[in-house]
């Protein structure tokens, strides 16, 4: 009987093996049919090494020597007070920070920077900065992130190109605050650029910190706005930085290579035992489990490392024979379902008519039974996702209303007011209004009784509040444009309220 039961068992495993295996074989060959890239292959781009600007330049960061306010203390930017308007950093004396790093240890202490302390900095890395901007002009920039790698890629890139986009923002922040706007114009027009040093990764990670790299630039470029001396012809180019960066396009083909690092980690997983014990249990047992700190098994001696045991020696193998072919096959459905969405929204350019899809994306990842769970037991990695389309879709609104202030900003020098309505800057400043990609209409513009503007998106929900600043419902934090009912561009802070956020800082 026991026997038979054995068998029994071994066959019904052999038969989910093969049925994951054909499936999933299935599934590929109509992937492939359809176009969709499956191949690390795909991804790869001939260029000339010596026209690839990345090696000099990720050297050349790590060589950036640390300053009494470089790099944690920079200026800052486009600091938002409780009104919504936001307070002009270049335009401080000084600016207080809460902590800073000394000899290598965050230190909890208030600190007050000065811009003399910057400029010192500056001039002790000027020799660095000026190999950065070197490399960052060829024509290439290429990390050589390889697919092929899967599970263990190092993507060390990533946070020293970050951490530039700091250095990059404070040189043009210093050059404003001495009155130099013509030198302030290219080390911003670079951090502007800087997201390009990512696009050729291919890989959602470096998709969100490109987009974090441009959420600084936004910031710099609302201070550069601020500033008196502009010329046309400045503003002209950092409109077009501004326009060749592309956030939502770039995501899905992010989402295309993450399909791929997946599908190749997939088969390493199933190569390896340890390399599945540290997909399915890695990130629990690092940062520990809740439910497994309640379950009855803790309460025996030796229980938890019966389970242990059961997990990693016996389930952990058993699902890499059985199931393994399942769950990838899984994998590239759900990616392939979220590469729809994500390819309607490019269409369409609405987070609005997006949101009902990815909710229900995210739902179907959820609604599992227990044999299911067995079967797929790993984090639902592609439950990420849906939340990087957003960002990418915030981005191109903050995108679309950095373009309109600066084709506003050059209308004013031109005939020194601002326009009645947006449609006035084409074809002279625009091409066409830029859109709002959270309702796929064009950005939102009022000219206000004074002389000043009003310039929004609609904001998560999609209603035109008509520049509301108020919080969303079960919204908190008022320096966060995104929690307000609608996206609006900082007007400058009033001398009341700028008087006010000085007191703070001092008291701080």
């Amino acid at each position: 009987m026991l026997l038979a039961l054995v068998l029994l068992g071994v066959a019904f495993l052999l038969f989910e093996r093969f049925r994951g295996q054909i499936a999933l074989a299935n599934y590929k060959k109509e992937l492939i049919a359809r176009g969709e890239k499956l191949s690390p292959q795909d991804f790869v781009t001939k260029f000339d090494k010596a026209d690839n600007g990345a090696p000099q330049v990720i050297n050349a960061i790590e060589r950036l020597q640390r300053g009494t306010v470089m790099p944690h203390n920079p200026p800052p930017r486009m600091r938002l007070v409780l009104s919504g308007r936001a307070i002009v950093g270049f335009r401080e004396p000084v600016w207080v920070d809460k902590g800073t790093f000394r000899e290598g240890k965050w230190v909890n202490e208030t600190t007050t920077n000065h811009w003399a302390a910057l400029a010192a900095d500056l001039t002790t890395n000027q020799a660095v900065l000026a190999e950065i901007r070197a490399g960052l002009a060829k024509p290439v920039f290429n990390n050589q992130v390889d697919l092929r790698e899967g599970m263990k890629m190092k993507l060390q890139h990533l946070a020293p190109l970050k951490s530039l986009a700091p250095w990059l923002g404070a040189t043009s922040a210093l050059a404003l605050h001495e009155g130099k706007t013509q030198d302030a114009l290219p080390p911003l027009l670079l951090q502007v650029q800087l997201p390009r040093t990512l696009a050729a990764d291919h890989i959602l990670i470096s998709e969100l910190v490109r987009i974090a790299i441009a959420a600084i630039a936004k910031e710099s470029t609302w201070e550069a706005l601020q500033a008196d001396g502009w010329q046309d012809a400045d503003l002209a180019q950092l409109q077009a930085a501004w326009q060749d960066q592309k956030f939502l396009t770039a995501m899905t083909h992010g989402l295309e290579g993450e399909r791929v690092f997946g599908d190749v980690s997939a088969e390493m997983i199933r190569r390896s035992n340890e390399n599945a014990i540290s997909a399915i249990y890695g990130s629990r047992e690092m940062f520990g489990d809740a439910d497994d700190e309640a379950a009855w098994w803790m309460m025996w001696p030796g229980g938890e490392s019966v389970v242990r045991f059961w997990r990693h020696q016996v389930y952990c193998r058993v699902w890499r024979f059985a199931w393994s072919h399942q769950e990838q096959r899984r994998y590239l459905e759900k990616m392939q379902e979220l590469f729809e969405i994500a390819r309607e929204a490019e269409q369409h350019k609405s987070y609005t008519k997006a949101a009902a899809a990815l909710d229900g994306f995210a739902e179907g990842l959820v609604n599992r039974n227990f044999y299911a769970a067995w079967r797929f037991p790993g984090p639902e990695y592609p439950g990420m996702f849906p939340h990087a389309i957003k960002r990418a879709m915030r981005m191109e609104t903050e995108r679309s209303l950095t373009l309109t202030a600066i084709a506003l900003q050059r209308h004013f020098i031109h005939h020194g007011n601002y326009p009645a309505e947006l449609d006035a800057l084409i074809p002279e400043f625009l091409s066409s209004v830029p859109v709002d990609y959270m309702d796929g209409q064009p950005i939102k513009y009022r000219l206000n009784g004074d002389g000043t503007f009003a310039l929004y998106s609609v904001g998560d929900d999609g209603r035109d509040d008509g520049g509301d600043l108020s919080l969303q419902p079960e919204k908190t934090r008022l320096r966060v444009l995104w929690d307000r009912k609608d996206y609006v561009w900082p007007a400058p802070a009033t001398p009341e309220e700028v008087a006010e956020y000085r007191r703070q800082a001092g008291r701080n």
